[in-house]
């Protein structure tokens, strides 16, 4: 079996210490190389690879042996780690979010296409769990006809007394060097499931709410809902990190009301219900298989198979977040396409 050589770039909220892991306990992979600029971080992600970090990204990139490229960097860095890595002929895997605003996430595409690499998004909490990987089939193979309104909760949820602030010190940074709050970094998930489902929607209205101390002191959200108008229905998305008493999994219930068939899908609470009829979850999520990012990548490396967790959908996504923002900045219904790539919200800090 080949073993393909990995070079990991950053470890923005611990993920890259976290891709090191999977990468290294794969039987198909290899990581060769690794580098944070961020002290605490390149300890963590240094204790992971088990062995000194490179001196930089760059010396990651041109190490010997290394044909594909993880971006677990601070998102406003992916786009120029990217145009580097492809430029040098090596495949990208880029770990959520995809970046911190459409400028950027446009320059990524246009590099991968451009170095004629592969790039494969990672954004596995959703689209990657199996049920949901199924559903995803099912929709774009027309399995179920017209969708009659769509909604999503999806986020991570925390005792009152977490320390977030120790923990990930990274969700308090500023939309300039983060993209923005939970809307960014668990927002990703939910709406890249949606445009992965239905495509740009025509309009974007959102609000937020910075209810957690940390997130308020930091002037950003850890919560948000966006309404997603695809013409003749709704998709309705809530998202991001809440602080929830008592016994308590992370949010990602799903409904999908078709004109003849609605499902309800908790996949934390491992419960479903068609047409309102509970069923046997076990039952349910049988034979409903997902192929991850990883595997995506390598399919499409050995096989020309494209990923279907791609730029396209990627940037579809990017933007769909940042007519969320500029909804919340100007209080209004946004219209797509986009007609500035900035980030709304680092924009309006610098007026």
């Amino acid at each position: 079996m080949k073993k393909y050589g990995v070079g990991i770039l950053g470890n923005c909220c611990t993920h890259g210490a976290g891709l090191c892991g999977m990468f290294k306990g794969r039987p198909d992979t290899q990581v060769i190389a690794a580098y944070e600029k961020n002290p605490k971080r390149a300890k963590e992600l240094a204790d992971t690879l088990s062995a000194s970090l490179a001196g930089s990204y760059e010396e990651v990139i041109a190490a010997p042996g290394v044909e594909i490229i993880a971006i677990s960097s601070d998102p406003c860095d992916k786009a120029d780690l990217a145009e580097k890595a492809a430029a040098a002929g090596k495949h990208l895997f880029i770990n959520k979010p995809f970046c911190d605003n459409l400028d950027h996430a446009r320059r990524i595409a246009k590099a991968a296409q451009e170095h004629k690499v592969w790039l494969a998004h990672d954004i596995p909490m959703v689209r990657f769990i199996p049920v949901y990987a199924r559903l995803l089939e099912e929709v774009h193979a027309g399995k179920y006809g017209t969708v009659m309104g769509y909604h999503h909760l999806f986020g991570m949820n925390f005792a009152p007394d977490f320390d977030l602030k120790t923990v990930w010190p990274e969700r308090l940074d500023p939309p300039e060097k983060s993209g923005g709050g939970e809307m960014t970094n668990m927002g990703c998930y939910a709406i890249d499931f949606a445009v992965s489902l239905f495509g740009l929607p025509k309009t974007v209205t959102a609000k937020c709410r910075k209810t957690w101390d940390v997130y308020a002191a930091a002037n950003t959200e850890n919560f948000g809902q966006v309404v997603l108008d695809y013409g003749d229905f709704f998709a309705f998305l809530e998202m991001g990190k809440q602080q929830l008493q008592g016994e308590l999994r992370h949010s990602n219930c799903l409904t999908i009301n078709f004109e003849h068939e609605t499902f309800h899908i908790d996949a934390s609470a491992q419960q479903v219900a068609v047409n309102h009829v509970p069923r046997d979850f076990n039952e349910f999520a049988a034979g409903a298989t997902a192929a991850g990012a990883v595997e995506q990548l390598l399919l499409a490396i050995e096989k020309n198979i494209p990923p279907t967790s791609n730029a396209e959908t990627a940037v579809m996504a990017t933007e769909t977040l940042m007519a969320a923002y500029q909804s919340i900045v100007e209080g209004k219904t946004i219209r797509l396409p986009l007609a500035s790539g900035e980030n709304p919200l680092a924009r309006k800090k610098t007026t």
